[in-house]
């Protein structure tokens, strides 16, 4: 394609994917589109992955890492890999790359009725376990009931993007909360939002930490301080 994407990877402590994620990440894109980047934000990794993904940087320019001073839990990250992405079209995705790749050039084509496409899937179930599900289910549930967002998989591992919408959007939330808030944001200013169902994978290696008790609780602040903002600019436009 001719298309110019930048393919954007929040990392925190990968270090058993690192080697896994950038071959298969380069393969694919080299392979699909005449111009693209990765760029990976790592969000203050306390193993290897930050060095190892250096090295691969140094080695082929399409590499971009963007290294954050603190554990920013995810959000920051995500924001920081935002922004420095240079290309029309942004795309993010868990580090381990849980959605196919090679399905890119069919996924962007929703870009023709919309501004923000986010995943989901309609086939492979994402939450692995009994306590994924209720989280899943728990904070979905909170998400429409406060903001009246109404999507499948808020947090799904997929998500694209014009790079004019997010010059547009004032993300504030370091938290998993940061998808919703991009969402709620774009909806309320006029931008579309269309999901689409893309093919999903579980994790194979490595773990993922979006799910412990500090990052839930930063989530909940994160979603408490946007409500209260929501509700004051309610309150000055009567």
């Amino acid at each position: 394609m001719a298309t110019a994407i930048s393919l954007v990877l929040p990392m925190f402590n990968e270090g058993p994917v690192v080697e896994a994620t950038l071959s298969h990440a380069l393969e694919c894109l080299d392979r699909l589109f005449e111009d693209f980047e990765i760029v990976v934000a790592d969000d203050g990794s306390t193993d290897n992955s930050a060095q190892k993904v250096a090295r691969w940087a140094a080695r082929d320019a399409r590499l971009k890492l963007v290294r954050l001073p603190n554990n920013q839990r995810f959000g920051g990250a995500l924001r920081a890999g935002l922004s420095a992405a240079s290309n029309e079209f942004l795309v993010y995705t868990d580090f381990d790359l849980p959605v196919a790749l090679n399905s890119l050039p069919q996924i962007l084509r929703e870009f023709s009725d919309a501004d923000v496409l986010t995943g989901y899937s309609d086939s492979v179930p994402k939450d692995a376990n009994w306590r994924c599900r209720v989280i899943s289910l728990g904070y979905n549930s909170l998400v429409r009931g406060l903001f009246g967002l109404s999507l499948r998989d808020i947090n799904f591992g997929f998500k694209a993007m014009r790079k004019s919408v997010w010059d547009q959007l004032a993300s504030r939330s370091c938290s998993p909360f940061v998808d919703a808030e991009l969402f709620i944001r774009a909806q309320r200013q006029g931008f579309r939002v269309k999901e689409v169902a893309v093919p999903f994978s579980q994790r194979q290696l490595g773990a993922s930490h979006i799910r412990r008790f500090d990052v839930i609780a930063a989530t909940l602040w994160d979603m408490a301080r946007l409500r209260l903002e929501l509700l004051h600019v309610q309150k000055r436009q009567r």
